[in-house]
């Protein structure tokens, strides 16, 4: 063992009598010197220069303690300091060095080990950090609505909403690929911050009868990446395509999507089971139960009271049946009943015409908890024209009980054109085949936008953005819409909004839309929504 005396000698001799080779003292680096070592100290300007050039520490920040015995570790660690500035270093001063080189190899080559290890340890660091991301956003909404006609003639709900999403690419694997999911919390009520979880006990669930629980769920989960150098993008899991700006389709899907981009051209194709929970669905007509055998009977009523968005379908009604012990029948007319076999097909495939058929009609068989599957698929094709003009062609097939399983086929177009910089002209046509009771099957849309679209997020600090159109949103022209914060689907009418972002990552937002039901005798309906957004 030697002392630290000793060994700030031997540094000294070895590196200090190169006047290259370290700084010089000044005041300013004496700042930073230790309260045992003076100014006075006959190694001052050693110790000085060498902690400045980072080849010694103290055992403390103001501390240097320069009598304590070093290890030959410790000493092989300056030794290796010193090695790392030999190229400024006298030929005399070099020949010391190789000694202590030779002197030292073992606990070099141990420090050479070590310093890898922990290189290869914050590379694996840097690795993970940008092999993963997490961000999202919360919100503070309220929407409230004025239904002529219906029960209720207003209502007023207030949500608190939680959006996590993390992103994990996968190492090694060609084609860039990355595995994406999103945990959502949802709470919601009429009334400010009394919102309540809505859960599995709620009857009045959250999003249209989505009785699931709302606390960090799994909303989306896929993998995406290229496929080799074929140049097709590929997405599997349970994701929203989003195609044709989410007119025709926005809805989650459990399935796989496959896709082309190029300068000028690109499609788009998915195919998959819908999110079989999604409330926000079209939806049929439900049997009900209307008083005792005694002073009642069964007749049909729409699912939901406030919902305008009804698929085309039979109007079925339950009759009474005494033949057969009050067990309730099925029927179009309310007097005779449909065929055994009709029946069973329709019991089978959630009752009476809604998807997530629904019954208070005790003992009837009418699978009151069976989600029926609903598939789609879909075919997308873009196409840029030049700066300013891009259009978009698509056909969709959609299966649901709503349609008695029968297949809704639609076509769609849609077209952005630039008129400024900043202001946009955005129309969309969307047409289904489907012509029975309640259908609407043409739906459009025209906006004009300034700044924004109606999802635009909070980029830039200080962005005002506004858009103005005319939404006819056709329950069966989609699948399912992505718009609804203003004009709601089932409705036509004027659609409006602003949003203003106060920082890059704060935004305010606000929408109106007011028109007439499509489906309820065109009742007249307006609604007002309102958020404050805040990502991260």
């Amino acid at each position: 063992m030697k002392h630290k005396r000793l060994a700030l000698s031997v540094l000294s001799t070895l590196i200090i009598s190169s006047n290259a080779y370290l700084p010089a003292a000044s005041a300013a680096t004496a700042d930073g010197m230790f309260a045992d070592v003076p100014t006075n100290h006959w190694a001052y300007e050693a110790v000085m220069q060498l902690k400045s050039a980072g080849l010694v520490n103290g055992i403390s920040a103001n501390k240097f303690d320069g009598e304590q015995k070093v290890t030959r570790y410790q000493m092989s660690k300056l030794v290796a300091n010193a090695l790392s500035h030999q190229e400024l270093a006298s030929n005399e001063n070099k020949a010391t060095m190789d000694k202590l080189a030779a002197e030292f190899a073992d606990e070099l080559k141990s420090l050479e080990k070590l310093s890898k290890r922990v290189g290869d340890l914050e590379k694996h660091k840097k690795g993970v950090a940008d092999n993963f991301t997490v961000h999202g956003h919360f919100q503070q909404t309220v929407e409230a609505k004025n239904h002529a006609g219906g029960d209720t003639q207003k209502s007023r709900w207030w949500a608190k909403e939680f959006y996590l999403d993390a992103q994990a690419k996968i190492p090694k694997l060609k084609g860039d690929w990355k595995f994406t999911t999103q945990l959502v919390t949802k709470i919601g009520g009429d009334r400010f911050n009394e919102e309540k979880l809505m859960s599995n006990d709620n009857a009045s669930t959250y999003n249209g009868g989505n009785k699931r629980d709302e606390v960090m769920r799994p909303n989306l989960y896929y993998f995406e990446g290229s496929l080799g150098d074929t140049g097709l993008y590929t997405r599997v899991g349970d994701f929203s395509p989003w195609v044709q700006n989410g007119y025709v389709m926005a809805s989650n899907i459990q399935g796989v999507m496959v896709e082309r981009y190029g300068e000028k051209n690109s499609w788009h194709a998915f195919a998959g089971r819908l999110d079989s929970s999604d409330g926000d669905l079209a939806v049929g007509v439900e049997a009900n139960y209307i008083g005792g055998a005694d002073n009642g009977g069964y007749a049909r009523k729409a699912s939901q009271a406030w919902n305008d968005n009804v698929r085309a379908h039979p109007n079925y009604q339950i009759i009474k049946n005494a033949a057969s012990n009050w067990t309730p029948a099925i029927s179009y007319d309310g007097v005779n009943p449909v065929s055994p076999e009709e029946e069973k097909n329709l019991l089978e495939n959630g009752g009476t015409g809604s998807d997530n058929a629904k019954t208070s009609i005790d003992g009837a068989g009418f699978n009151a908890n069976k989600d029926t599957v609903k598939t789609a698929y879909g075919f997308a094709w873009d196409h840029k024209f030049d700066n300013r003009l891009s259009g978009s062609i698509g056909g969709y097939r959609y299966t649901s009980a709503a349609y008695g399983r029968k297949p809704l086929y639609i076509g769609a177009v849609s077209m952005d054109y630039s008129l400024t910089g900043n202001v946009l002209l955005r129309g969309t046509y969307s047409q289904g085949n489907q012509h029975g009771a309640n259908s609407n099957s043409r739906g459009y849309m025209v906006d004009l936008m300034y700044n924004c679209n109606p999802w635009m997020g909070a980029e830039t600090a200080h962005q005002f953005g506004a858009y103005i159109g005319y939404h006819v949103l056709a329950p069966d022209s989609y699948i399912r819409c992505g718009y609804g914060d203003d004009v709601e689907k089932g409705v036509k009418g004027v659609a409006m909004g602003i949003y203003y972002n106060f920082t890059n990552n704060l935004q305010f937002t606000m929408k109106y839309g007011f028109g007439t039901s499509m489906t309820n005798e065109n009742q007249k309906r307006d609604k007002f929504y309102s958020g404050l957004y805040c990502y991260f």
